[in-house]
């Protein structure tokens, strides 16, 4: 390899670095985002859950608001973006195993959020039902959750939803994500239950208790399905974090390496320059 060449492979080479550091830096921004979204989506979802569990202790009751007769539904929450490391493998692996046990179980739709998911579950030859784009950014988690939301709504409404089920990484720490399975509807009633009020707390409502029930079971479907988007949100950047962290430090070392060779190619360089100089003018003096 000539000095050029060398120094072309370098450029090259610190291009890369500059991108994977910026976006390193980018993940790491979105994670302290993400990381204060997930404070302000679980005080409000407790607070759905108390309510909830006030109502079920009453005379209310599930019966008719959901229905857990009907088809099962898996929702997956994948990337939309490249370069996140083993996010998607770990949860599509999940994810498609988890799939065939529920097929074999009774009838099944697979929905995924995810361009890249839903591409790559095709390639297995897995049939997907549904698909949405995933959020890129913070800002976009609500509109999606929402088409989520509208979407579970138009499949109850034409029967086609009892069970829902989501598949997802969540967030344990920077370095761990871990899959993940949640069922959604029906709702969990003994976890509801135990999210009760102390005794004595009291609630003023206008609407009869099966009218708010419903529309509790809406609001805590939303607040869930927010709460799940942001921990695979933040799964997904904290991924990417360490991606593009490991491969800063694999590029500082390849330009560690090159500018090493690119010196001694420059000084073999000058050094047969210096040579043909001498050469050429014992040979003048002959």
């Amino acid at each position: 390899m000539t000095w050029e060449a060398t120094r072309r492979r370098k450029e090259a080479v610190e291009t890369v670095h500059d991108v994977v550091s910026a976006m390193r830096a980018i993940a790491a921004g979105r994670i302290q985002g993400a990381q204060r979204a997930l404070g302000s989506a679980r005080r409000y979802h407790e607070v759905v859950v108390r309510a909830m569990s006030t109502l079920l202790d009453g005379t209310a009751s599930l019966e008719g608001v959901v229905a857990d007769d009907r088809p099962t539904t898996l929702l997956v929450m994948t990337s939309e973006e490249p370069l996140c490391g083993a996010f998607n493998p770990n949860v599509l692996e999940y994810a498609e195993r988890r799939w065939q046990e529920v097929r074999e179980a009774g009838q099944a739709r697979l929905v995924v959020v995810g361009q890249r998911g839903i591409h790559q579950l095709i390639g297995r030859g897995v049939t997907v039902a549904a698909g949405e784009p995933a959020a890129t950014s913070l800002d976009g988690l609500h509109d999606l959750v929402k088409r989520l939301a509208e979407l579970a709504a138009r499949q109850s409404a034409a029967g086609e939803l009892g069970t829902l089920r989501v598949i997802y990484n969540r967030y344990q720490s920077l370095s761990e994500q871990v899959p993940t399975e949640v069922q959604l509807l029906p709702p969990d009633l003994s976890a509801i239950r135990r999210s009760a009020p102390p005794p004595g707390s009291r609630y003023h409502h206008y609407l009869t208790p099966g009218q708010l029930l419903g529309g509790l079971v809406q609001e805590y479907l939303f607040i869930s399905l927010y709460l799940i988007a942001v921990e695979s949100y933040a799964s997904e950047q904290a991924s990417r974090l360490v991606a593009m962290d490991s491969s800063t430090r694999n590029t500082e070392r390849m330009l560690e390496t090159l500018r090493d060779l690119e010196r001694r190619e420059r000084q073999q360089a000058i050094t047969a320059q210096v040579l043909e100089l001498i050469g050429a003018r014992f040979a003048a003096d002959r």
